[in-house]
């Protein structure tokens, strides 16, 4: 009888020991799982800053002045019936650049079946 319950304590020790070996290597896992996903998110940030800077930059008109330049292009005003005026939009003070599109989330009826269903997530290929 002693025999046997020295027997079941090793085998629960060492379930537990490997229960919580398991678990650390998981923890493990999902860490270098999030710092690549954080690294993708920076370069994609960073990349989207640049874009940013570009769209910037070509739309400043020192630069549009400098190409039409090179090009050798002559620019006149317009006459009064060439110009075709179309709504505009109201841009608030604090929007940095007015060509963002802000989108809204539409109220999706069925919107509690993505909590029974894993999502799918994007895979960043190097």
């Amino acid at each position: 009888m002693r025999a046997f319950r020295i027997t079941v304590m090793i085998v629960s020790v060492t379930l537990i020991s490997l229960l919580y070996v398991h678990q650390q290597v998981e923890l493990v896992k999902i860490s270098y799982a999030i710092e690549i996903k954080e690294k993708a998110l920076k370069d994609i940030l960073d990349h989207n800053e640049g874009l940013g800077y570009n769209i910037d930059n070509l739309e400043a008109p020192s630069r549009l002045e400098e190409a039409l330049l090179a090009q050798s292009i002559e620019v006149a005003f317009p006459k009064r019936g060439h110009v075709v005026r179309l709504a505009s939009l109201k841009y608030s003070s604090s929007d940095k650049r007015p060509y963002i599109f802000k989108t809204s989330k539409k109220n999706d009826i069925f919107a509690f079946f993505d909590y029974l269903t894993p999502k799918a997530e994007a895979q960043v290929s190097h």
